[in-house]
């Protein structure tokens, strides 16, 4: 995944802001794809929730119409 220059500097000038300490372009790059790996992984459903709709929705739908 490609992250813009212009989202890698605000990443920049929010971690600073946060933590106090301004990472090198190629430091920020690297936290910042690990971020966003980490943030896909989380937003996977559970191995048990697989095939299932999990949206927060999914209770108020129709069932599926039978044959």
């Amino acid at each position: 995944m490609l992250i813009s220059d212009a989202d890698l500097e605000e990443f920049r000038r929010r971690y600073k802001a946060e933590f106090g300490v301004a990472l090198f372009q190629a430091d920020a790059s690297e936290a910042a794809h690990n971020l966003v790996e980490l943030y896909l992984l989380l937003s996977q459903p559970l191995p048990s929730e697989r095939g299932t709709r999990a949206t927060p929705h999914a209770a108020d739908r129709d069932p599926p119409s039978g044959p």
